[in-house]
């Protein structure tokens, strides 16, 4: 299908590829992995480590059991500010790009009802929050010459084998539809690109710049609805109801151009590709916290397995510049993707935290938090039985590892002035050997509060940061750009005691 031949080939669409924007196992991990993007500002400011301590809304996002703390009702709203920063390093080129938001951290109301008694049972708090768990928020810019590959060899590759109309709507199709790929002289079902000069491939040439952006937006947000009890202020139990709401929004541009006009006839394409994933999950959790002495507190708590019930809307088109005209003058040609969706399930891992609080007399504390976390319990599912998932399950149980995740803090009291840090640290999930082995978390935080009876006014400080390897495309001869991302956050709660 030469570029001179300006009748385009239809594509005949019989049957719909459910899995051309496929769901896979990095999906999973993505609406897996949560980071209490929305927690209190005394929360964040102590690592998060609060599975022991209680009387704070954040803590019933890591031990239902710590509402039970709480002797009086409140009313808690904590607004943040992010900043993003991602650097990346691609064939030796160095790029970055930004982002910067205000969002609601979280929000919630709690209502203590004391029976008046010193023993047995003290008190009982009824609750309901909402906590931003991940904020998805985040734009990325690669870009560098490549003088031995392009993303055209992944869409010839895909190709191969295979007559047009079976092609992939949202891939190779659009590749082919605007005359990047064509067919090999002899050959009807093997494919080359536009840089093998069709044929002439004693000036096969690459060197394009290319240029790969991503603008992310979304969130994994959280709703507990918590009942907890106080015993004689030794034991506090307390379970949750849990209401997941994830929204997920992805726009790719990947960018190949010409600059130097050494590639015969070729200018430049750019293909893009659109992800909106929305779903929701219903969970339990339930807790423990133990007091022996009044200098230490014990915490323990299990997050079981959530099913989220997802939708994923996709689509891509694909804009390509020639320099010589056809016969109808025509050098740029478009192509466009049907509107893809797909409903499917997910199936969250299991999450265990242990923790170990130290009160020190009235001057301040410590707290530790060890959480274990099942990655490879994830698990993918069709909602109406059409496609099995097995190796995309297979993927999840062969790439994926249980990982403990640590978070450490401690607070100091100054008469009504708290002091507080803390330092956070998340384990890479992947297997020793996948190519992100070491893409751990590290956050570090510091913040104060200011307290009275009837209202408390806390400010919190954390800097995030993770690295990690990013493939732009497979069959690029194991190139893949190293990104390092640094995300800012300022929160301030604001805390009605009555």
């Amino acid at each position: 299908m030469k570029k001179l031949n300006i009748i385009p080939v239809l594509v005949v669409f019989c049957i719909f590829s459910m899995h051309a924007m496929a769901q896979n196992e990095e999906d999973a991990l993505r609406y897996s992995q949560l980071f209490d993007a929305g927690a209190t500002a005394r929360s964040m400011s102590m690592g998060g480590a609060f599975g022991a301590l209680g009387a704070d809304l954040s803590a019933v996002n890591i031990n239902p059991a710590g509402l039970a703390v709480y002797r009086r009702s409140v009313f808690v709203f904590t607004p943040t500010y992010l900043y993003d920063k991602t650097s990346s390093n691609f064939l030796s080129s160095s790029d970055y790009d930004t982002d910067t938001h205000l969002s609601l951290g979280n929000m919630g109301f709690n209502y203590s009802y004391n029976t008046g008694n010193d023993q047995g049972w003290v008190n009982m708090n009824f609750g309901i929050s909402f906590q931003k768990k991940t904020d998805f928020s985040r734009n990325l810019s690669i870009s560098a010459a490549n003088d031995h590959n392009s993303m055209l060899d992944y869409f010839a590759d895909r190709a191969d084998g295979k007559n047009p109309d079976a092609f992939d709507a949202y891939n190779e199709a659009l590749a082919y539809n605007t005359y990047l790929i064509d067919t090999v002289a002899g050959d009807p079902t093997a494919y080359e690109t536009i840089f093998s000069n069709y044929g002439d491939f004693s000036n096969s040439t690459y060197g394009q710049l290319q240029r790969r952006t991503l603008m992310i937006s979304g969130s994994n947000n959280e709703t507990n609805f918590t009942f907890a009890a106080n015993y004689s202020y030794k034991f506090y139990i307390g379970g949750a109801f849990i209401i997941r709401s994830l929204n997920y929004h992805r726009t790719m541009k990947h960018s190949e151009d010409d600059a130097d006009n050494s590639i015969y006839d070729f200018h430049y394409f750019d293909f893009r590709s659109y992800l909106d994933t929305r779903g929701k999950a219903y969970g339990f959790s339930l807790g423990a916290i133990y007091k022996p002495v009044r200098m230490i507190r014990l915490g323990a708590s299990v997050h079981f397995p959530t099913i989220y019930k997802l939708h994923d809307d996709y689509s891509s088109n694909i804009e390509a510049g020639f320099d010589t005209p056809d016969s109808n003058g025509n050098t740029v040609y478009n192509d466009k993707s049907p509107d893809g969706y797909y409903d499917y399930r997910l199936t969250t891992p299991m999450r265990v935290t242990g923790s170990l609080g130290l009160q020190i007399l009235d001057k301040g504390l410590i707290s530790l938090d060890y959480e274990y976390v099942d990655y490879p319990g994830m698990k993918l599912r069709s909602t109406d039985g059409s496609y099995d998932f097995y190796d995309e399950n297979t993927n999840i149980h062969s790439a994926y590892k249980g990982i403990g995740n640590i978070r450490a803090g401690a607070e100091v009291r100054l008469g009504a002035i708290e002091l507080r840090g803390g330092i956070a640290y998340y384990g890479s999930p992947y297997r020793s050997t996948e190519l992100n082995k070491n893409a751990s978390t590290m956050a570090y935080s510091t913040g104060f509060g200011l307290k009275d009876r009837s209202y408390s006014f806390d400010v919190g400080y954390q800097y995030l940061t993770h690295n990690e390897n990013y493939v732009l495309y497979p069959n690029n001869q194991g190139d893949y750009a190293e990104n390092e991302t640094g995300r800012h956050r300022i929160s301030a709660t604001l805390t009605f005691s009555f």
